[in-house]
């Protein structure tokens, strides 16, 4: 399989432009190179790549998706592996994502990496829930502070560090006026559409709503244009006791190196006290 690397790191790159013509003219080979390329891969692999229904606008087979997905988590492994072999089990660049309620806590995390570890360069990434939890599971980020466990794995490098009380602002029912993030909005969607409630979906039909993947916007709207919404409280230490509370996971992926883990898991952070 070794003279399949390079054919499988193109197709790793092309998968990022919506078909062939698009992606020969931003990799660097000839549409007709390319198509011989993934042709020649489809063989050796025995799968179908490539969509040629219609000829000058050939696009990604879900296939394909998944084959660049998984050439691309056993390279992101063995760079890890061998960055160990080279560094002594510690990594040089390391990837974090994070929610925007929790970016103080993560940049506490990320300023700890650089005390406690050889890490020379943090990149930190703020992304809204299914952003993260889908970055995470395709092990584009090392480490993510999260307020749930994605998916139904069981993770092993896992801490819980505290606990968030996710307040509902100006939650009156004179105020149409909703701010939600692009999750929350998903999910009143589908709540909706499950809800028995008639009060909930007359409510929701004669909301306005502004949706925003900027938790500082939405505060905004909720502070100086009397909106609804959810403001994420600081990190607490022991549970709030309310209903709209929410733990505050720090979950590392499964090839982190143990040596970073067992330092990320013991290393001191600012907690509030709810009083």
């Amino acid at each position: 399989m070794d003279h399949l690397h390079w054919p499988l790191s193109v197709l790793g790159k092309a998968i990022h432009h919506k078909n062939l013509s698009a992606a020969a003219n931003h990799i660097g080979l000839s549409q007709p190179q390319l198509s011989r390329l993934i042709a020649k891969l489809e063989e050796e692999l025995g799968v179908v790549l490539l969509d040629r229904a219609a000829r000058r606008k050939s696009g990604w087979t879900p296939v394909a998706y998944r084959v660049a997905d998984i050439y691309f988590r056993s390279s992101r492994k063995l760079q890890v592996q061998l960055q160990e072999l080279q560094a002594g089990d510690q990594l040089q660049h390391l990837n974090v994502g994070t929610l925007e309620g929790l970016v103080p806590l993560a940049a506490e995390v990320c300023h700890n990496l650089f005390q406690l570890t050889k890490i020379s360069v943090v990149e930190l990434n703020v992304y809204d829930l299914s952003e993260l939890e889908e970055h995470f599971e395709k092990d584009e980020v090392d480490l993510i502070l999260t307020c749930r466990e994605p998916g139904r794995a069981k993770y092993k490098n896992l801490r819980l560090v505290g606990w968030q009380d996710l307040t509902i602002e100006n939650d009156t029912k004179s105020n149409p006026l909703k701010v939600l993030s692009p999750f929350e909005y998903a999910n009143l969607i589908q709540s909706g559409k499950r809800s028995a409630s008639r009060r909930e979906r007359d409510e929701t039909a004669h909301s306005r709503i502004l949706i925003s993947n900027s938790l500082a916007l939405r505060r905004q709207f909720i502070e100086h244009h009397n909106a609804r919404g959810q403001v994420p409280s600081t990190v607490y230490s022991k549970r709030p006791g309310t209903k709209t509370e929410k733990p505050v996971y720090l979950l590392g992926n499964e090839i982190l190196p143990h040596a970073i883990w067992e330092k990320i898991n013991a290393m001191p952070l600012s907690l509030a006290n709810k009083a």
